[in-house]
């Protein structure tokens, strides 16, 4: 690189906590480095630790290394650690935590944002007619994250929150909320559920909803980005429908992983990849001098590998979201991610 203007990636990833999500991550990184980067773009990956403090001394490792900008940490705890480093230097960070109160004055999230997928499921079930509906969600701070944000957009779009049922997450205590909640909705019916779960719970909250009465033909079943994978194997929400980032930008990235690396992309390895191509595009562009707040915060937004997204100004990502309905192993799409921010706002 001798001669040439090195635009320095601090790559601040959770090596010695999470070994697999850091190595997915990593080799996303390196991926989008390969498609979007040039001769003069260098990645510094560096462990962020577990604490505030270990990810405050690896950011200040990148500073001293002359990072123009910091990619990472994975945790809410990892970020405030890197930002205070950073902030002194005004060197952007853009982390993966979905927490937003950590985001702001050059601390971006790349993230999946719990509270704009409530939005847009909310959003459209109105369209839709849907008026009353119930939760079932754990009880832990993704639980209660929804249901606060459920409860706030409900009011917006003049939909009443009938219930809300949580639950220890096992999928025994899931399978008994789920009872609990049909037996109650014998006398209290709604339109809607939204089941804010994965996995084992999922699986296990669907078809007990189905033995205990609720008929999934009039009562429709809703789920936040989460469900994807697993839903279209669970017969019991079929008809279902879920918001997810847009499916044909992902599927592109996927295969493209798949083929590089011979293993499937985790559902965090995308956000590497499009820290780092955003940080190649601004840079092949600009050089260390594209990494500026109004150049991040471009209102036209960026195309990554889960659709459209475009950062705030309080450092929160808005992307464009679609909503799927579950099949019989299959997913359809029903309502397309917008191709374009409107241009008014942010």
């Amino acid at each position: 690189m001798r001669g040439r203007e090195v635009v320095r990636v601090g790559l601040l990833l959770p090596f010695s906590l999470r070994p697999q999500d850091a190595a997915a991550l990593y080799n996303a990184a390196e991926l989008a480095l390969f498609d979007h980067g040039d001769q003069g773009t260098l990645l510094i990956p560096r462990d962020a630790g577990s604490t505030e403090a270990s990810a405050n001394a690896a950011a200040r490792a990148l500073v001293n290394d002359g990072a123009d900008i910091i990619i990472g940490p994975v945790l809410r705890e990892g970020v405030l650690g890197a930002s205070r480093a950073a902030a002194g230097e005004n060197i952007p960070v853009i982390g993966f935590s979905s927490d937003r109160t950590v985001a702001g004055n050059g601390v971006y999230l790349l993230s999946f944002q719990l509270e704009d997928e409530i939005a847009r499921l909310a959003s459209f079930a109105a369209s839709r007619g849907v008026r009353t509906i119930a939760l079932l969600a754990p009880a832990n701070e993704y639980g209660r994250r929804v249901e606060t944000a459920l409860r706030a957009e409900a009011r917006l779009h003049g939909v009443t929150l009938a219930q809300a049922q949580l639950y220890n997450r096992t999928d025994a205590d899931a399978s008994a909320a789920a009872r609990t909640l049909a037996a109650s909705l014998r006398t209290q019916p709604v339109q809607a559920i939204l089941i804010a779960e994965s996995g084992g719970p999922l699986r296990a909250i669907a078809p007990a909803l189905v033995q205990a009465g609720v008929d999934p033909r009039q009562v429709r079943l809703m789920g936040t980005s989460v469900w994807a994978g697993d839903a279209q194997r669970e017969p019991a929400l079929s008809g279902g429908w879920y918001v997810a980032p847009d499916p044909s930008a992902r599927s592109t990235f996927e295969t493209r992983y798949q083929t590089t690396y011979g293993a499937p992309a985790t559902r965090l390895s995308s956000l590497g990849y499009d820290a780092v191509a955003l940080a190649a595009l601004l840079s092949r562009n600009y050089g260390s001098r594209g990494f500026s707040r109004n150049r991040i915060e471009n209102a036209e937004g960026f195309s990554g590998s889960d659709g459209l997204f475009r950062f705030r100004s309080d450092g929160a990502i808005e992307r464009g979201l679609s909503i799927i309905e579950v099949g019989q192993n299959s997913v359809t799409t029903l309502d397309a991610a917008p191709r374009a921010f409107p241009r008014s706002g942010s």
